[in-house]
């Protein structure tokens, strides 16, 4: 398969449970070629790749994880010995690494008896003995701490597996309470076939946390979040029978297990059987496609591998969660701006989708339809990147302003040195300067010393205010808006980018993809970092549900939820 070209279409799948069917793509990544050959050969290939090409930092089981507070370097060096450590090797990709803030990392460079370090601050990646997830401080050393390319295909393993659809099923029904004690002594030779063949040996190593030679679905779901877990799930290659070379007597092998029979017939079963005859299409096209004849292939995890490899991919973004692919559209940008909206700056924010957002880590489907939500609201709809500072005589008396913003009022005041004998006269000279008078109010309560005719107030995609923000977000993202605020309101790319800045400053990410922050709850935790007071919250809690619905129907996001 080449780059581009067409492999499938959706299509109509009717789930049991529900009531319509919905559209759906079933896909298989697999290869009839010898891949342990292939393999063995990029190994080689990669030992001459230039250290540019070696991607992938790995973290070996039994790396100490220091605790994340109150040390420098040489304290967390001396803590390591004593710190937790991890339970499992974890390859952590180059990018997400680079991307960490200025205050996560800390290097070291060489002296004549140790080797230059880095010092990453990893929230929620390793995990301890326990299967508890670890925050701390992990160590790189040069020379010491090996980076690997991807086509090392570091932590890959082939299994060969020869188990079939009876012995899987006879496995699924005794697990399940699906036999009777009887037949469960009678086909527990057949279900052995599966439970201790080389595919089952290894998923119970990684799943079955209690031992007991089961895997329930919340010990999966548990493993599956544990990164490297779920990273050691996807570097599996099954070398295996396809279902798609269809083969009458696999499937009359289990009649006997479902009850069928001449004199008894399953006519359900009969049925099923009819249907996987029509889509076996293996025989057919083997021949045309170079395909092996006895229907054997090695099969990929079609996430993992894409993922394994998308790190040295420029501009693709995938949702970290559910593997989809996030490219940002301008119908779909124009779907939820509406028609007052600024097509350069829709086209803006197609063009930090593939370049920026990825920098930033905003790589799942909540974290985007969050940031969406939350800069509409901002931005009066995508149309105001900056923020009004005119309190009309209509709407606003003294007293009123005043109550509304008195930390920037009085901070105002202080800076320039102002004092009143009383109350009254406080307000009096609010009502003579700062009513209905934008300018004034903005230099008066969002300037700064150091930058005099400058005022600092809410600009950008995510209106950031005040000088000490826009001087750290310059200093992190090497954009001049220290100096020149105004960047925020009249360029679009920066007002974009200053808001991705914020949102990973803020570790909103985190909240966004919390599991048991859902719909209007969710919405209420991602506004607190933006805006404490929570203002224009219901605004905002629509905007989310309606930008979801509008998100999951053009990108078919299968990080679904009641929003």
């Amino acid at each position: 398969i080449k780059a581009g070209d067409l492999i499938g279409h959706l299509g109509l799948y009717q789930d049991s449970d529900a009531d319509q069917p919905e559209k759906k793509l079933h896909l298989e990544t697999f290869s009839g070629d010898d891949v342990e050959a292939f393999i063995d050969a990029c190994r080689i290939w990669a030992e001459r790749l230039p250290e540019k090409d070696r991607t992938w930092l790995k973290l070996a089981k039994g790396t100490p994880v220091v605790a994340p507070e109150g040390h420098t370097a040489a304290q967390m060096q001396m803590a390591s010995d004593s710190s937790p450590r991890s339970a499992a090797d974890l390859l952590v990709p180059k990018k997400l690494l680079d991307g960490l803030p200025p205050d996560r990392k800390i290097q070291v460079p060489a002296n004549p008896t140790r080797n230059a370090r880095t010092w990453y601050r990893l929230e929620n990646l390793l995990h301890d003995a326990d299967n508890n997830l670890l925050d701390g401080w992990v160590c790189e050393e040069s020379g010491v701490t090996p980076w690997v390319s991807p086509w090392d295909w570091e932590g890959y393993d082939v299994i060969i597996d020869f188990s079939r659809p009876k012995h899987m099923l006879a496995s699924f029904l005794s697990a399940v309470g699906g036999f009777s004690d009887a037949q469960r002594e009678r086909y527990r030779p057949i279900a052995e076939k599966d439970d201790k063949g080389p595919m089952k040996n290894r998923l119970y190593a990684i799943i079955d946390r209690n031992r007991d030679g089961k895997m329930t679905a919340a010990e999966l779901q548990a493993a599956l979040e544990l990164p490297a877990h779920a990273q050691s799930i996807s570097q599996m290659i099954l070398y295996k029978e396809s279902e798609w070379f269809e083969q009458p007597k696999i499937w009359d092998a289990l009649d006997e297990l479902l009850g069928h029979s001449g004199s008894t017939p399953h006519l359900n079963w009969l049925a099923e059987k009819q249907r996987i005859a029509e889509l076996g299409w293996w025989r057919d096209v083997a021949e045309k496609v170079g395909l092996p004849s006895w229907g054997s292939a090695y099969h990929f995890h079609p996430i993992g591998m894409l993922g394994h490899f998308a790190n040295t991919v420029n501009g693709m973004l995938s949702c970290k969660i559910c593997g989809v692919t996030l490219k940002l559209t301008s119908d779909f940008l124009s779907e939820i701006c509406g028609n007052e909206v600024n097509p350069l700056f829709i086209s803006a924010m197609v063009d930090a989708a593939k370049h920026l957002f990825k920098k930033y880590g905003l790589d799942s489907c909540e974290q985007i339809t969050h940031l969406l939500a939350q800069a509409k609201k901002e931005t009066g709809g995508f149309v105001h990147f900056r923020e009004s500072l005119n309190y009309s005589r209509r709407t606003y008396t003294a007293a009123r302003l005043y109550r509304l913003s008195p930390t920037v009022i009085n901070a105002g005041f202080s800076r320039k040195g102002l004092s009143f004998s009383s109350e009254e006269e406080k307000l009096a000279w609010i009502d003579e300067h700062l009513i209905g008078n934008d300018v004034a109010y903005g230099l008066h309560c969002y300037g700064n010393s150091e930058k005099p005719g400058k005022d600092f107030r809410g600009r950008g995609l995510i209106h950031l205010t005040h000088y000490e923000t826009y001087k750290k977000c310059a200093k992190d993202t090497g954009l001049p808006i220290d100096s020149n605020p105004e960047l925020l309101e009249k360029d679009f790319a920066v007002a974009i980018e200053t808001a991705l800045w914020f949102w990973k400053a803020r570790r909103i990410s985190a909240i966004a993809e919390d599991p048991t922050l859902n719909g209007d709850a969710g919405v209420t935790a991602v506004t607190r970092p933006i805006n404490i007071g929570l203002a224009g919250l219901s605004e905002r809690q629509k905007y989310k549900r309606d930008i979801t619905e509008k998100f999951n129907a053009n990108f078919d996001s299968r990080c679904k939820r009641n929003d």
